[in-house]
């Protein structure tokens, strides 16, 4: 059935460790509920991880679809590990991306 959509710059698209998304890869017109779709290789916020310590920086989407893609680019999904390991969480639930 697919998993939750992810955008870029809202506050319910987020991983585990409360990141969100910054900005997108690539310049594209995907948009779901009015927000720009995240694409692999997106930007995340810098944030701590599960211990703590060392701030993870330069962190970007990864693992998005294989088969629904935008500007080239596979769509990021609530369950996809970021750069970091980290998993996306939340997205938006009335949009769904196999």
């Amino acid at each position: 059935m697919g998993e939750n959509a992810q955008r870029v710059s809202h506050s319910s698209d987020i991983n585990t460790s409360s990141a969100g998304i910054t900005s997108s890869k690539v310049d594209h017109k995907v948009y779901v509920n009015s927000k720009l779709v995240s694409v692999d290789g997106s930007a995340v916020a810098d944030h701590l991880p599960v211990d703590g310590v060392n701030t993870h920086t330069s962190v970007t989407t990864a693992n998005g679809s294989s088969t629904v893609k935008a500007g080239g680019f596979g769509i990021n999904r609530t369950g996809d590990d970021d750069s970091c390991g980290h998993t996306r969480a939340g997205g938006y639930d009335k949009v769904k991306v196999g």
